[in-house]
């Protein structure tokens, strides 16, 4: 299933990209260095219209063979630009890697990213978009039980802790990993720093937003009870908390 997330970035393509000159200094990149592409799309932020100052171009294009597939950050009229170039076989290697670990980046950027140029530039947005569609593969059973075990753990040792200064790394332990075990329960890709919060919100909106106040009041007060309640309601739902008769083989 193709998330609100993505889909509002899918509309937000449809305007122009915030940084300006962002599209035209895509397009050029693009045509100087890679004039026989198949595919070129602009992602990230600057597709989407929520780039900041120091917010870069995120370019990936598709070629039929070498130089490809390499990864590059260059810099160019003054803005950092991170080219991620595939050939239609590394592509579709990171699309499965990527699937094991739960997460689409790439598939996102091409999915929902701005055309730039290149005749196969359609068709790759719209098998990414399939990709997206289709899921990440569910979590197995020992991944849920060690996901169970570990949350358990971490559980005591904020409710434990008695240094301010653990306790705040634990707090945002925990965070990270009821998130992370929330979006596979509902079938959601995962996500790394900023998009844990996004694909979440997108997922469950009503538990991201009481994980974030839950998170935010054990750091700034001290009292973890509501972090320590809302991370159990979601451990209830793979089967609660676990200790005793775990075991890996």
């Amino acid at each position: 299933m193709v998330d609100a997330g993505q889909r509002d970035a899918r509309h937000d393509n449809e305007g122009v990209p915030s940084r300006p000159n962002a599209l035209e200094t895509a397009r050029s990149i693009v045509a100087d260095r890679f004039p026989d592409a198949l595919a070129g799309v602009l992602a990230g932020s600057s597709a989407n219209g929520t780039a900041t100052a120091t917010s870069d171009l995120d370019i990936v294009v598709l070629l039929a063979g070498p130089p490809a597939p390499f990864r590059e950050t260059i810099r160019v009229e003054g803005i950092p630009v991170e080219l991620f170039v595939h050939t239609p076989e590394s592509k579709l290697y990171w699309y499965e890697r990527e699937r094991s670990e739960g997460r689409c980046t790439l598939a996102h950027m091409l999915a929902w990213g701005v055309a730039l140029t290149g005749p196969e530039t359609e068709a790759t947005q719209a098998e990414a978009r399939h990709w997206i569609a289709e899921g990440p593969a569910p979590w197995t059973t020992d991944q849920l039980e060690q996901r169970r075990y570990a949350l358990t753990d971490a559980l005591d040792d904020l409710v434990g802790a008695s240094d301010p200064d653990e306790r705040d790394a634990v707090a945002g332990q925990v965070l990270l990993m009821v998130a992370e075990l929330a979006l596979s329960l509902r079938g959601s890709w995962q996500g790394r720093g900023k998009w844990v919060v996004r694909q979440l919100r997108s997922a469950d909106p009503a538990l991201a937003k009481d994980l974030m106040l839950a998170h935010r009041e054990a750091v700034a007060t001290g009292q973890v009870a509501h972090l320590v309640r809302s991370s159990e309601a979601v451990l209830d739902e793979a089967g609660g908390r676990l200790t005793e008769g775990f075991s890996i083989r």
